[in-house]
């Protein structure tokens, strides 16, 4: 699902600096968890905001040895919050990411519940974000 995005320019072939966006939560977790690591392969920025009510943050030990390894590239946020309860938070949380990316392109991955997908996806476009940068897993 992930891919190095490219510039042709002629003959030279520059690479585009992404910063990807995960907002999951426990459902969601396992489905982005591969591509969260390949965008860190790739040397990608990515940021995880991650919502878990019941403090049940899956591959919490694996996203802590990530921090350490990516530190300069990750960024994680641990929301224990109803995500209805936290909207106002997350959006200013998103307001933040959106105005300090210093990068080419700025996508957006939700996985979750259709509660999550519908909140975060209208919050998305009331900030200005397209329907290109946003995906659903």
């Amino acid at each position: 699902m992930l891919c190095i995005l490219k510039k042709d320019m002629g003959a030279m072939v520059d690479e585009i600096s992404l910063h990807s966006v995960y907002i999951v939560n426990e459902d969601g977790m396992s489905k982005i968890f591969s591509d969260l690591k390949e965008a860190l392969v790739l040397q990608n920025d990515v940021t995880l905001i991650y919502f878990s009510s019941e403090n049940n943050f899956i591959f919490d030990r694996e996203l802590a040895i990530l921090q350490q390894r990516h530190s300069s590239q990750f960024i994680l946020y641990e929301l224990k919050e109803i995500l209805i309860d936290a909207s106002s938070s997350l959006q200013e949380l998103l307001e933040a990411i959106i105005n300090s990316n210093t990068k080419d392109k700025l996508i957006f991955t939700l996985s979750g519940d259709e509660e999550l997908i519908h909140i975060v996806t209208h919050r998305l476009w009331f900030l200005g974000m397209c329907e290109n940068q946003i995906k659903v897993c």
